[in-house]
């Protein structure tokens, strides 16, 4: 295999790498949290700003349980709980972008990677109020 072949084979790669490095914050709506949701709207803008809204709403949610039951733990729980939280940031991070390569390249393929990060977060946080 000559040089410019692995060059090649080391940009497609580099390329695909990449293109699924996406997170909710490269199509949030910054204002979502001062716009009305319009449930039930089938308008890709409403749906938009819906999911951008519930997505902001669970993304604080869940930072605030984590801080408070990292100050609540000692010792072993403490660490156990910091390497369950990093075990699921990589599984959330690799399910959501499941789903948005399920839709990529069509209209609604921002709104299923937001909305998983958003689901994922609220059922996170409910595990965090249990956790002892």
């Amino acid at each position: 295999m000559n040089v410019i072949s692995k060059l090649f084979i080391l940009n497609l790669l580099f390329i695909s790498l990449n293109s699924y490095a996406v997170t909710p914050e490269d199509f949030l709506y910054p204002d979502a949290l001062e716009v009305e949701c319009k449930d039930g709207s089938p308008m890709q803008e409403d749906l938009m700003y819906c999911v951008s809204r519930s997505y902001l709403d669970s993304d604080k949610k869940l930072n605030i349980e984590y801080k408070k039951r990292m100050k609540l733990l000692k010792g072993t729980k403490k660490e156990k709980l910091l390497e369950s939280q990093r075990l699921w940031l990589k599984n959330r991070k690799y399910k959501c972008i499941c789903e948005y390569s399920a839709a990529e390249g069509g209209r609604e393929a921002p709104i299923y990677l937001i909305d998983c990060y958003a689901r994922e977060n609220y059922k996170r946080v409910k595990f965090l109020e249990n956790y002892q």
